[in-house]
């Protein structure tokens, strides 16, 4: 039976909508967890297919293929990947800057932006979410996912950066944060073919009943309905030209700034 992935995050529920409410079938097991989570389940053949982090093919792509038409990918603002800061980012140079340990994907991004568009280079840490105030010691501290969400400016930390609006501003592309990923071996193409076309069922139902959803689910998200339809409807759930566009891009620049060693080509599993 195939174990597919599925981000806690609310930005993972439209697609996976059809299969969490129960509406369209669902034959195979739900493995839930963070996104560096599930990047080492994936990686370690514990999952089958997931929602993983878009630097996790990068680093690993003999290992993987990738679903077509599925992404998580902001068009322009992302509202869940953020940078609040006590000073502004422009003067980040040789100040700490914590990192969530809950993302690969927004670390990397987060770094191309500081040193390749603002041109600083921070001191790093690292510390864990709901868990560590990162403000002990640092100046600034990237948060991801629903918690990411509700950050407002403060007094103490009065600069707020949203890093899809940032790449936007920086390339003028969207950004692709998740692709769907198999771990990929021969003898499950029979049963890959029943998911993909329950995933493309569930991204159908859930992105045509957004308002619904988002009415129903803000309780347990803890997010109000109206900032849940906001969002959702900030992303593009598909893998077009243009999210490859974007995705392409941020491998380039992974590249330069030594995350990855070169650029990886896009290698699609096809059905049949």
């Amino acid at each position: 039976m195939l174990r597919l992935g599925h981000i806690i995050y609310s930005n993972c529920f439209p697609p996976h909508a059809g299969i969490v409410t129960g509406i369209t079938a669902f034959p195979f097991e739900l493995v839930k967890g963070i996104p560096t989570e599930l990047n080492r389940l994936l990686y370690e053949g514990k999952i089958d297919v997931s929602p993983s982090s878009s630097i996790e093919y990068a680093m690993n792509a003999e290992r993987y293929v990738l679903l077509p038409d599925l992404s998580i990918t902001s068009r322009n603002r992302v509202m869940s990947i953020i940078l609040q800061s006590r000073v502004p980012i422009s003067d980040l140079d040789d100040k700490q800057v914590a990192l969530t340990t809950a993302s690969a994907t927004s670390v990397v991004l987060l770094r191309i932006l500081l040193g390749l568009q603002w041109d600083v280079h921070p001191r790093f840490t690292t510390f864990e979410q709901d868990m560590d105030n990162p403000f002990g010691e640092a100046d600034a501290a990237l948060f991801i996912g629903d918690l990411a969400l509700r950050i407002k400016a403060s007094r103490s930390h009065p600069y707020v950066y949203d890093l899809g609006a940032l790449w936007h501003e920086f390339t003028g592309l969207p950004f692709v944060f998740a692709l769907w990923q198999v771990n990929y071996k021969k003898n499950i193409d029979k049963e890959l073919a029943v998911l993909y076309d329950i995933l493309l069922q569930s991204k159908s139902y859930g992105l045509a009943n957004i308002a619904e959803l988002a009415h129903t689910y803000a309780q347990r998200f803890g997010i109000p309905a109206q900032v849940l339809i906001d969002y959702w409807t900030s992303f593009s759930y598909n893998l077009g030209e243009d999210e490859k566009k974007g995705l392409l891009a941020f491998y380039g620049y992974a590249a330069e700034i030594g995350a990855i060693e070169t650029v990886k080509d896009l290698r699609f599993w096809s059905k049949g």
